[in-house]
């Protein structure tokens, strides 16, 4: 017989300019995001009214937040407070809310212009960060996208590189490294899974005392899927110019459960098996339908060169599947990360990649909601 489980108390600490301000906290909420910057809210209970005055914009706080127990808690952001909140309501007590936003922010208070010619992305990606004294500056897209012109036309820096993250297919962020310090990133989609993660989340539904999924709503959508832009025109020299050949795309099909039999009558297995054996072949037809090359106009590559490295660099992660979940609070459960469902239907079961997380501790707790494609 197994002993009673451990409640677990969770944590956090909030420390502004060294001050830690952490026993006038009532809640916390840290969110990650595979291409937005991240981003806290703090809230405080102000009711002598004394806090808000000294809580200020352009601050440094930092969270740490998890559970009370040696090795379960991390600094998750260091952030510039960007807004101060208070609501003075008719019930109640005043209450101050505390925003801010990770090291990217500051590449985003001022627009420039400029003209950037004759050069790769790799290396305006480095120009562009250093003035921000980051501890690193990982930019490594391979092959190197050769840049004849770009034009960041009064755009500020942030907006100038998250517009060329989504052209070349990149992800661009800012995220503490082992020795909390902010490191800028640039680095391809089918990459993003090498940086410094912890070993595979499993999540649970459903399955008995280890269950961790709270809540999970997976669905298919054929605008989710990826397609490759398919060009077919004129280079800047005149030469014919075409989206190389691209492989076959993978449809998705999942097996029937291998209990399916013991849960189900035998009048219910009859027509799950005929469903089943009728949709997959509609299924892949669907599919390899949906995720063609999509034709492109107005768009012409310099030459066949950078075409074939724009083509490169695709490397589609998604299926057409979507979802959202709620799972106990975990340190570990982090935007850019992949995790796997168990306890779920077999075509919703298996790795899916994380592209946006919110942690909230407050009175009711520690919980982790996250959204999710694949």
């Amino acid at each position: 017989m197994t002993g009673p489980r451990i409640a677990r108390v969770p944590y956090f600490s909030v420390v502004v300019e060294g001050q830690d301000i952490t026993p006038w906290v009532t809640s916390v909420q840290v969110v990650e995001d595979d291409r937005l910057a991240d981003n806290t809210t703090i809230t405080v209970n102000d009711p002598r009214m004394i806090y808000a005055d000294a809580l200020m914009e352009g601050c440094i706080a930092e969270v740490d937040i998890g559970y009370a127990e040696a090795d379960q808690h991390a600094l998750m952001l260091r952030a510039t407070i960007t807004k101060v909140e208070v609501t003075y309501p008719e019930n109640g007590v005043p209450q101050v809310k505390i925003k801010g936003e990770d090291k990217s922010i500051e590449m985003g208070l001022a627009e420039k212009k400029k003209n950037w010619t004759n050069t790769t992305v790799n290396a305006v990606v480095r120009k562009i960060g250093e003035p921000y004294h980051f501890a690193d500056i990982v930019a490594d897209l391979k092959p190197d996208p050769k840049v004849t012109r770009e034009n960041q036309d009064g755009k500020t820096d942030l907006a100038f590189l998250q517009d060329l993250a989504k052209k070349f297919q990149a992800k661009c962020f800012v995220e503490l490294d082992e020795n909390e310090e902010e490191v800028l990133y640039f680095i391809a989609d089918r990459k993003i899974l090498g940086i410094n993660r912890a070993d595979k989340l499993v999540l649970r539904y459903r399955m008995g005392p280890s269950s961790n999924l709270m809540t999970f709503s997976p669905a298919f959508d054929a605008s989710f899927i990826d397609r490759v832009r398919e060009v077919n025109d004129i280079d800047d020299s005149g030469q014919a110019v075409n989206t190389p050949p691209q492989p076959p795309v993978e449809v998705f099909i999942w097996p029937l459960a291998d209990d399916l039999g013991a849960r189900a009558s035998r009048a219910d297995l009859d027509r799950i098996e005929a469903l089943y054996d009728v949709g997959l072949r509609a299924r892949e037809k669907l599919q390899t339908e949906l995720a063609k090359p999509k034709p492109t106009t107005g768009k012409v590559a310099g030459s066949q060169q950078q075409l074939d490295e724009k083509t490169g660099s695709l490397e589609s992660r998604r299926l057409g599947m979507s979802a959202s979940g709620t799972t106990a609070g975990s340190i570990w459960m982090r935007a850019k990360c992949n995790v796997s469902i168990l306890g779920v239907h077999e075509r919703f079961a298996g790795d899916w990649y994380v592209t946006g997380v919110t942690h909230t501790i407050d009175t009711g707790g520690y919980k982790s909601e996250f959204k999710a494609v694949r």
